[in-house]
């Protein structure tokens, strides 16, 4: 089977908030066992591995995001233009998923001295929470793991941490014309957004040179409260994120600071949504990794999978870069680069 046809079949199949999931699990789990790979664990996820004592898992999710209308090519269908392959998730990620079936296929891999897992997840655009459950079923990932999100070929050996909250401010309802000191949500919600803004400042004096964006950052994603322009608000509801370089305590200060905004401002409550510490792997193997792509190390631009992982983590996959964009596409030169280089890890590793 041609590489292309083998992409094409994955993108075929629509997993936009894990829609057809159960249809993807099926096919990978056809597809694998064809090579000898054995069934460990199924559900949402799939978990299968081949030889003895696997050293090296891949991990990969098979879930995407929502498409628009704006697409130029059919989303759910390989289209090739020049060396460009377009399609939903050709980039992120089942172009690295495709690479990684495809280099299993090229190997003789009753010759590798240790074993492969691979590991299919889901929901990892949204909660995380097919990698969380794996945690949970305490699958082992091995001494090396392999994610094969987009990097156009870099060996990506870090990335940021995260941090998110769901913040509730409470309020009255009365008519704007008599409004209550202190009783709009969005008044509320406002005075406090402007506290954590102050942050900013703190952060860009610490720089992290591993990062293009070499400090913490806020993003408040969505504020939403009131009903129309005469009423004050009751409820306010606020999505926040931070996005932290290379020091897990910047993790415990942000809360700390919160901590004692909602002491200030009471009538706020808060829920953290996801809260993943930062890596950045220091193994003797990078080098391996940088000689193999011909590229430099650095960390990965979002967060991850490997970001919920413990062991030698390396996230490699095909480019550009398109995640999430219209028109998502990865190039096949690049696709076949990342082919060779997983070959490369697989021999290194595993013989």
């Amino acid at each position: 089977m041609k590489i292309e046809k083998l992409l094409d079949d994955l993108i075929r199949i629509n997993t936009v908030n894990d829609s057809e999931n159960q249809k993807i699990i099926d096919y990978l789990e056809k597809y694998l066992k064809n090579i000898g790979f054995k069934t460990e664990y199924k559900s949402k996820c799939l978990v299968m591995s081949i030889g003895k004592n696997p050293i090296l898992s891949f991990i990969g999710h098979t879930d995407t995001v929502s498409v628009s209308k704006d697409w130029k090519y059919p989303p759910f269908k390989l289209t090739i233009e020049g060396d460009k392959l377009f399609g939903r998730g050709t980039s992120d990620m089942k172009g690295g998923i495709a690479a990684f079936l495809y280099a299993l296929n090229q190997l003789d891999l009753k010759k590798l001295k240790r074993g492969i897992r691979v590991c299919f997840t889901y929901d990892e655009e949204i909660g995380f929470e097919g990698i969380k459950e794996l945690i949970e079923r305490k699958i082992d990932f091995c001494e090396y793991s392999l994610i094969g999100e987009p990097t156009n070929n870099y060996p990506c050996i870090g990335s940021k941490g995260l941090l998110e909250y769901e913040l509730t401010f409470k309020g009255t309802a009365v008519h704007s014309s008599k409004p209550i000191p202190n009783e709009s949500s969005n008044e509320n919600a406002i005075l406090f957004l402007n506290e954590i803004l102050k942050l900013n400042e703190l952060f860009q004096k610490k720089q992290c040179n591993l990062f293009d964006m070499p400090f913490n950052t806020i993003n408040i994603g969505t504020i939403n409260g009131g009903t129309n322009i005469c009423t004050t608000p009751d409820c306010t509801k606020v999505l926040l994120g931070f996005r932290i370089t290379k020091d897990s305590q910047d993790i415990i200060f942000i809360k700390d600071y919160i901590d004692n905004l909602t002491e200030k401002y009471p009538k706020v409550e808060y829920k953290i949504l996801n809260e993943i510490n930062p890596f950045y792997n220091k193994d003797s193997i990078i080098k391996f990794y940088e000689k193999i792509s011909n590229k430099n190390r650095k960390p990965f631009f979002g967060v991850s999978e490997a970001s919920f992982l413990t062991n030698n983590r390396l996230i490699l996959g095909p480019g550009p870069i398109t995640a999430h964009e219209n028109n998502e596409y990865i190039l096949k030169n690049s696709l076949m680069e990342t082919v060779e280089i997983y070959k490369k890890i697989i021999e290194r590793i595993c013989e």
